[in-house]
């Protein structure tokens, strides 16, 4: 019998920092708001906040104190009061993470209530990293969901993981894979000095739809391209990320049909001018 999940809670449990796991959870905000999912998130990286910038409404920042454990704990006792919880953690923080879970046998008991955990993974070709997420999948199992997460940008092989006993191990558990399209450094660097500018964070989104940023209009349509690529592909996964009956109502675009246009060379050539 199919469970019915009623509540999300989507975390990175990454050692390494630089992988992306901003950039994957900004977009994925994005595309909650698209969906008029209603979503709380939290931003455990005191130092960047890059999470709690984008969306200060929605985003709140909660560095770990000195019993971390603890604080972690208090924070995943909130997380059945909405449909979707985003955490934003800072790296090297997977292990106390992990260790809330296993404290309070969270995600057992989290699906006793009609909720389920998903973890983002970012596989790289680096041996500390690839350890670490063997690890986690070793101690997690089959208790929570997976997304892998292949984020050319920051790691554009992935030669370690593809073909690995740990790539089998997920798609047995039944993850799901999410490459995120690279998005080109002008857009990236027109958004960095637009946020400069402005004292504040700019979503994706925002920056495709509020027409009073000053970006420039090309620059726009780049990052529009960008983002309609990334949300088609959430829509994939919609299963892994939202609860049953929000992800029912969201489905892939149909494949529209392959028509092959055949070029004969030379056909609109004027050879009489040869």
């Amino acid at each position: 019998m199919k469970i019915s999940i009623h509540h999300r809670l989507i975390v990175s449990l990454q050692a390494r920092g630089n992988v992306g796991k901003s950039t994957a959870l900004g977009a994925l905000g994005g595309w909650l708001e698209q969906h008029a999912v209603e979503w709380r998130g939290f931003d455990l990286d005191p130092d960047h906040q890059s999470f709690a910038r984008l969306f200060p409404e929605m985003v709140t920042l909660t560095p770990l104190g000195d019993e971390p454990e603890g604080d972690w704990i208090k924070l995943l006792r909130t997380c059945a009061s909405q449909p979707v919880t985003l955490v934003d953690p800072r790296a090297h923080l997977s292990g106390v993470l992990i260790r809330g879970f296993e404290m309070i046998r969270f995600p057992e008991s989290f699906g006793s209530t009609g909720g389920r955990v998903t973890v983002l993974l970012f596989p790289a070709d680096d041996l500390e990293v690839m350890t670490d997420l063997d690890e986690t999948v070793s101690q997690l199992g089959g208790a929570v969901d997976y997304v892998v997460v292949k984020n050319r940008a920051r790691a554009p092989r992935t030669r370690m993981f593809d073909g690995s006993e740990l790539e089998a191990e997920l798609q047995s558990l039944g993850a799901e894979v999410l490459e995120i399209p690279a998005l080109l450094s002008l857009a990236r660097n027109h958004l960095a000095a637009l946020e400069a500018d402005l004292g504040r964070g700019v979503s994706h989104v925002e920056a495709v739809v509020n027409g009073d940023l000053a970006l420039d209009p090309l620059v726009r349509m780049v990052i529009e391209d960008w983002t309609k690529v990334l949300f088609r592909r959430f829509d994939r996964i919609a299963a892994k990320l939202l609860p049953t009956d929000l992800a029912g109502g969201i489905g892939p675009e149909p494949m529209a049909p392959a028509t092959s246009i055949p070029i004969r060379r030379g056909a609109k050539i004027n050879r009489s001018n040869l």
